[in-house]
């Protein structure tokens, strides 16, 4: 890799704690950090009252010493003084609660007063650490904290001039909406409300619009501040993105970026190596080219619900594991450990005392262990949509449906027969991949099904696929422009909780969803043993394209792909990625592994990265 670093926030400390700081900082290989996006308050602690100097006397001592800087953007922490005269800059929840300050991401992107604080102070950092900076981050964390979609009368402003650009006339939105429906119609524009506390199920037309608008509504946040740096500097500019987070269209803002960032924390309460291993491969996907990690968690964080502490060695792992899906680099949050604060029970490479850590040998290890920067082979593709992951929130036959955990038993069937995922979107070119899956995608754009049909390699298309159109509206026929290309027709479907069904031969278990198929040109390779459409197909394949019609586990997918891709290996808790020339494995455990490939019996030991 080629960007080894820390999160460090200097102004934390003493001056007299600097020198001493990058003093570690060169004996464990601490080469980047990132400074600054917190510090809105220390550099201006009354309204137009700026004081730089202290960070730029420590952005000074980093880079005497050799140290590269990412500097980001203060916005995700308006100061005191600011919300205090403008509490209209505060966003409100969809109960119709001004959130309060005293923490973190609280402003309004859409409120012009927050937007013109935001250019000023974003300036002066350009002006005064363009010098020093190597990198840019903007704001910190898009829609952290449940913030992406705010309900103040600022964004219901905002929202309406949105609408206008796209629907040109309150006719048509009425029609898109289906405002007929509950005697919504809209006679004026200044009628469009938001949902707020709404008594029943909102406007499933307004809702997905709305996340459009709120995931368009920081891009352009995001630029506007990357307009102002870009003026002063023609360094690199990143966003840090986040772990199982679909609320903003990743996609769609990775083209503003010059590189995707993202930070790298254990969502769930035991560590799941390959869902850390979906989101590196979603990350690398959102541009197809190498990612950071901005936020590598350290160990312990602050945040869970009990913050348990990782044994030694899962941060040397956790850096070789996204070096193996294609990272150019990774900083550890943080630097040094605080006794002060919202995140005092947060890790760090060093402890309360300011002493070196055992993690501090396992990243200055790691870095040893990780040179370059992998480049796995195409070999599947699986097709992704934030605008599907809004569409199943809003409204569903099933509320326990989750579009993406649905999507990691596929992604984890896949990965344990050994190969590389890409997560494909809309526009992306899908040709050079063996296996094209389309999971879960109620929404899909009409190029996309083109693209689908003149696919060559083998299809693999779900339940739910194809039922809707760019509105929100029910197609009239399902699935939509596939039928041909699949050999059947979806004539109904449900919701359901257990769906006991025969596949090849085995008796299994689907769940959630159920279509009922009336096959035309296809072969069954599964059928319905219970609910409404018992004795009917579920599972079908017509020339190179499968259909599944109700919702499988990581089994059931290990056992149909295994026909289409042959396992490269067997062996437990492995991570792996296939390069041009050869596989290489991982060890995602702490016990040894063992490992058969067709060369034979390999023991791993914890951790061991071996290549075959």
């Amino acid at each position: 890799m080629q960007i080894y670093g820390a999160d460090y926030y200097p102004e934390h400390w003493e001056e007299s704690e600097w020198e001493r700081h990058v003093k570690i900082m060169k004996e464990i290989g601490v080469e980047w950090v990132r400074v600054g996006e917190f510090a809105w308050s220390v550099v201006e602690p009354e309204e137009g009252r700026y004081d730089f100097s202290k960070l730029e006397r420590a952005m000074k001592v980093l880079k005497d010493n050799g140290i590269k800087i990412i500097v980001g953007t203060p916005t995700a922490a308006p100061p005191l003084w600011l919300t205090k005269k403008h509490p209209e800059v505060l966003p409100v929840d969809k109960f119709g609660r001004q959130k309060g300050p005293g923490s973190r991401r609280h402003y309004c992107p859409a409120n012009e007063t927050y937007r013109e604080y935001s250019k000023r102070i974003v300036e002066k950092y350009a002006e005064h650490f363009s010098q020093y900076a190597d990198m840019w981050q903007i704001d910190n964390e898009f829609g952290c904290h449940d913030t992406t979609l705010c309900y103040c009368e600022s964004t219901r402003k905002a929202f309406i001039e949105w609408l206008k650009k796209k629907y040109g006339s309150i006719d048509e939105l009425n029609y898109r909406w289906g405002n007929k429906f509950w005697s919504q119609t809209v006679m004026d524009w200044d009628e469009i409300v938001l949902p707020v506390n709404t008594p029943a199920f909102e406007n499933p037309h307004l809702m997905l619009d709305f996340f459009r608008f709120s995931s368009d509504l920081y891009i352009d946040y995001m630029n506007m501040q990357s307009e102002i740096v870009r003026r002063y500097s023609d360094k690199p500019i990143t966003h840090n993105l986040m772990v199982d987070f679909f609320d903003i269209d990743y996609r769609k803002l990775s083209e503003h970026l010059d590189l995707v960032s993202w930070d790298n924390y254990v969502p769930t309460k035991v560590y799941e190596p390959l869902r850390q291993a979906a989101n590196h491969d979603l990350m690398r996907s959102l541009k197809k080219k190498p990612f950071l990690v901005m936020e590598q968690q350290p160990g312990r964080v602050n945040w869970k619900i009990v913050n348990e502490q990782y044994p030694d060695g899962f941060v040397k792992l956790w850096i070789k594991q996204a070096h193996l899906h294609g990272a150019l680099g990774v900083l550890v949050f943080r630097f040094d450990q605080i006794r002060w604060g919202a995140e005092q029970y947060h890790g760090a490479l060093l402890d309360y005392a300011g002493r070196k850590t055992d993690r501090c040998s396992e990243f200055a290890q790691a870095k040893i262990e990780t040179e370059g920067i992998v480049e796995p082979e195409r070999e599947v593709a699986i097709y992704f949509s934030y605008e599907n992951a809004w569409i199943h929130r809003i409204n569903h036959l099933n509320r326990n449906f989750n579009y993406w955990e649905a999507i990691m038993q596929i992604y984890r069937a896949v990965r344990r027969l050994g190969y590389n995922v890409d997560f494909v979107f809309e526009n992306d070119d899908i040709d050079p991949y063996k296996l094209l899956i389309v999971p879960y995608a109620m929404y899909l754009p009409e190029s996309f099904i083109e693209k689908v049909k003149a696919f060559r390699g083998d299809v693999l298309i779900t339940c739910m696929s194809s039922i809707k159109d760019e509105y929100n509206w029910l197609r009239k026929e399902f699935p939509h422009g596939l039928q041909e290309f699949l050999g059947i027709e979806i004539v109904d479907f449900a919701g359901a909780d257990r769906l006991d069904v025969n596949v090849l031969g085995l008796n299994l278990c689907g769940t959630l969803w159920c279509d009922k198929i009336s096959v035309k040109d296809a072969e069954v390779l599964g059928s319905f043993r219970a609910g409404p459409f018992v004795g009917l197909p579920c599972v079908t394949k017509h020339q190179n394209a499968y259909y599944v019609a109700t919702v499988f586990d990581e089994f059931f997918y290990t056992l149909l792909l295994g026909r289409i891709l042959p396992a490269k290996f067997v062996g437990d808790e492995i991570d792996s990625v296939q390069l041009s020339d050869k596989l290489v494995l991982l060890n995602v455990s702490d016990r040894e592994g063992v490992v058969w490939t067709g060369k034979g019996k390999i023991n791993l030991k914890p951790f061991e990265r071996r290549e075959v």
